[in-house]
């Protein structure tokens, strides 16, 4: 089940005729709420920049208990046996490099046959500058967050009338 399931859902729960053209990647779930299977299928995500939150560009491919993440960066894949190992904790794409392969060929393929973008290497990144950044960041930035933060958790801390408009 994933979010691109919903639409088609919706669709069904209204009676209204599924349109495939318009949700290629999703199914309709109401045979799960009425307490059927759903078909296996393979499910993919497709992340080919930076998140805001630390993501880095990546593309997944779940099938079966397998889950492959291949990383764009470094072409790094991690492959995990979600039957045995559902916190994701061991790695296992050395130990079954046949099921990395076939799993990254279906990923590929998928992408390929949907058009996804690629992403790009930013030709004006600069690995000295990055290192320079994170460094002024560990100096800088982080002590000056570790004091306010030692301030809001003091014994004595009063956020006054101002607090949700401070800061």
């Amino acid at each position: 089940m994933t979010g691109m399931d919903f639409y088609p859902t919706i669709l069904d729960l209204l009676g209204k005729p599924l349109k495939p053209e318009e949700h290629q990647d999703g199914i309709s779930l109401v045979p799960l709420l009425k307490g059927d299977l759903l078909p296996e299928r393979p499910l993919y995500w497709h992340y080919p920049h930076y998140g805001n939150q630390g993501g880095e560009p990546s593309s997944i491919i779940r099938e079966g208990k397998w889950k492959l993440i291949h990383y764009y960066e470094d072409d790094r894949k991690e492959l995990y046996d979600l039957e045995n190992d559902l916190e994701e904790l061991n790695n296992v794409a050395d130990q079954n490099p046949e099921i990395s392969k076939l799993l990254n060929e279906k990923l590929f393929s998928y992408l390929d046959e949907v058009g996804a973008k690629y992403p790009i290497k930013d030709p004006q990144y600069d690995e000295i500058k990055e290192q320079e950044y994170l460094q002024k960041i560990i100096k800088e930035r982080w002590p000056q967050l570790e004091k306010q933060r030692l301030e809001f958790l003091a014994k004595d801390f009063d956020p006054g009338n101002n607090w949700w408009g401070s800061r």
